[in-house]
């Protein structure tokens, strides 16, 4: 049966609540699951025909070990193991099958425009999800939140459920609603 599979790395629980909530659109549509990247599968099975990853802009991208590390320290964020999160799931990953589609979101902090727009998380989930051999196939998604611990900025939550429903509809149109 066809899947979608979204693949989140959270600090502070934002990006896992934008991710449950893309999930929760795709459902309407496509069955979708949604796993922490610590927690993600070694290779991409073939029933899975999209994959979304995502998670916060950190210190201007990605969290690293040692990003992490300031996350946990400086800020009290619950990160179990700071060597292991999205980057370094995309990095090890494996497709099953050619074929698999993707899309990439990330939370960022808007309190700041000029520094929001050297946010560049998502930029580089995009590359790691091309080197995958994955086919891009919606613009990354930024979803807002309003400081470094959270929360969400309001109506985010619902915003990326309607962006999950739409990937969902643009890409499963055949499907069976569930």
């Amino acid at each position: 049966m066809t899947r979608a599979l979204v693949v989140y790395e959270s600090l502070f629980g934002d990006a896992a609540a934008i991710a449950h909530a893309i999930a929760a659109g795709l459902s309407e549509i496509v069955p979708a699951d949604v796993v922490a990247a610590s927690d993600a599968p070694a290779e991409i099975g073939p029933e899975i025909a999209l994959l979304v990853a995502g998670g916060p802009n950190h210190a201007f991208g990605m969290p690293r070990p040692t990003t992490r590390g300031s996350a946990v320290e400086d800020h009290g964020a619950d990160v179990p193991d700071l060597r292991a999160g999205l980057r370094e799931w995309l990095r090890s990953v494996r497709a099953a099958s050619p074929g698999l589609r993707a899309a990439a979101f990330d939370t960022r902090d808007t309190r700041h425009p000029t520094l929001t727009r050297m946010d560049h998380a998502s930029r580089t989930e995009e590359k790691l999800l091309g080197r995958l051999g994955a086919e891009i196939v919606a613009p990354a998604e930024h979803f807002a939140v309003t400081g470094t611990r959270g929360p969400l900025a309001a109506g985010e939550e619902e915003r990326a459920r309607a962006w999950g429903r739409a990937l969902g509809e643009r890409l499963f149109s055949g499907a069976v609603r569930r």
